[in-house]
């Protein structure tokens, strides 16, 4: 009997750990699947089954995953998971991506039909971890990669219900396996051995690799202060190998353990009751956890986190060394964001600079003009570009008609943008925009801006382009 086996996650349960031990494993029982050269295959399920080619999805600003396709390159995609499948040769085929819960219902069904005409049973498996737990964990991930600049523990919860019960209504509750994930129950603590042990995975103790590991709360404080008070320096649009070196760096300072307060917690939960009993229902087991009393370094707010001790400074300043900038002690937190970003490469733009002489713990007001440029074009220039470009196009038409042409049609995408509460809209030779809603705090108070993320279409079908625009209304 063929055999398919597809990890979903959740997030923050040893999924990476998981993914990197088993990338390239093969044995005469499982073959771990090879899509696209990477462990985690949300991506790459994601591009074949996360929308219909040609057709603006209703939403999926939220998943990071969709890309805009041909048909030609979806088939040729399709058939690289084709020959994946084939390779297995009737072995358990594994599949991992904690993205992949993020399909919604009617994409998941996509991905069923095509497994079905390939595997005879199809068996999901997931870890399941405890609200407070989890919140903690996603936050301090969410500052480690560069994308999270401000306090909302409510943000932070998962629904559990949104989260597995598709699975349970498409692939059919039976095939569904979910455990809590209690790292204190595995054997060795290990996400990796246990994960192996419950699907009897012969995985040799010598491939385990641990990976994407917890940050100390004061590791966390740091790189919070310079996420929300480094903007200017970039600190939000750090590339994956900056981020990275800049969490190693920090990883040494600190060995509390990150923790929301129990009086930011509770009411989440409480808000959360009827999600978290149906998952505990559907796992047989409490998801209860002993939260206690605040504690000193306990996070309840921004300032928290914005706020350093003394020793936590020292540390900053034992680690720059004498590339600590002359005059900034850490005294305040804007002073405390500059020596986090002193530790990043020297050839950061503007970060000697920067530090040379800047005694009141500002970022120099022009630095923000280096980073961003601004062009601006009049509607009768771009109709001279496209008479040079294509004389024979504009014609007989007179200039002022064809400005008024020209306005028309950006009027008409515009109201097409407004009207779009979140999903892709594609216009034909122009590119795409992504609308999402996107909630941030300003002075203390919930903001929902639209957020919109351009990416043009090809010049030259035949080569990739990454380059895109963004912004935000």
């Amino acid at each position: 009997m063929s055999r398919c086996i597809i990890h979903v996650g959740m997030h923050k349960t040893g999924t990476s750990s998981i993914q990197q031990s088993l990338n390239g494993f093969v044995d005469e029982a499982f073959v771990y699947a090879n899509i696209d050269g990477q462990p985690n295959h949300s991506r790459a399920l994601f591009n074949l089954f996360g929308f219909i080619p040609g057709k603006p999805p209703a939403r999926k600003s939220e998943s990071g995953f969709q890309q805009n396709r041909s048909l030609e390159l979806d088939a040729a995609a399709m058939a690289v998971l084709d020959r994946s499948i084939k390779a297995a040769e009737g072995r358990t085929y594994l599949l991992s991506g904690e993205g992949i819960a993020l399909l919604p219902r009617e994409e998941l069904e996509k991905l069923h039909v095509y497994l079905r005409n390939w595997f005879d049973e199809i068996t999901i498996v997931a870890a399941v971890r405890s609200p407070a737990a989890y919140m903690a964990s996603a936050f301090q991930e969410g500052v480690k990669q560069g994308v999270q600049d401000c306090v909302n523990v409510s943000r932070q919860y998962r629904s559990y219900k949104n989260t597995f019960n598709k699975f349970d209504e498409v692939f059919g509750r039976e095939n569904v396996r979910l455990w809590k994930f209690d790292p204190q129950s595995f054997p060795g603590g290990c996400a990796v051995r246990d994960f192996c042990n419950r699907l009897g995975i012969g995985l040799p103790a010598e491939r385990i690799v641990r990976v994407n590991e917890s940050i100390s709360r004061e590791a966390v404080g740091l790189l919070f202060t310079y996420r929300k008070l480094g903007k200017s320096l970039g600190s939000l649009s750090m590339t994956g190998p900056q981020n990275y070196k800049l969490v190693q760096q920090v990883m040494g300072i600190g060995n509390s353990k990150f923790r929301f307060s129990p009086d930011v917690v509770r009411p989440v939960l409480e808000k959360n009751r009827a999600d978290i009993e149906w998952m505990e229902r559907r796992l047989g087991q409490s998801l209860h956890e002993e939260l206690g009393e605040h504690r000193p370094g306990d996070v309840r707010d921004e300032a928290d986190l914005l706020t350093q001790s003394s020793q936590v400074v020292r540390q900053l300043l034992a680690l720059l060394g004498d590339r600590a900038p002359a005059g900034m002690a850490g005294e305040t937190p804007e002073q405390v964001a500059l020596l986090v970003h002193a530790l990043r490469s020297e050839h950061v733009l503007g970060a000697s600079a920067l530090m040379r002489g800047n005694q009141g713990g500002e970022p120099e007001a022009d630095l923000s003009q280096l980073e961003h440029r601004e062009t601006r074009m009049k509607v009768t220039e771009l109709i001279d570009q496209i008479q040079q470009a294509n004389p024979k196009l504009l014609a007989g038409i007179p200039a002022n008609r064809a400005a008024a042409l020209i306005r028309n049609a950006f009027k008409h995408m515009n109201e097409a943008l407004a009207e779009t509460e979140e999903g892709v809209v594609i216009f034909a030779g122009l590119g795409q925009f992504r609308v999402r809603k996107v909630e941030k705090e300003v002075e203390g108070e919930k903001v929902i801006r639209t957020q919109i993320v351009f990416r043009r279409a090809e010049l030259d079908p035949g080569k990739a382009s990454n380059q895109s625009a963004q912004t935000g209304v």
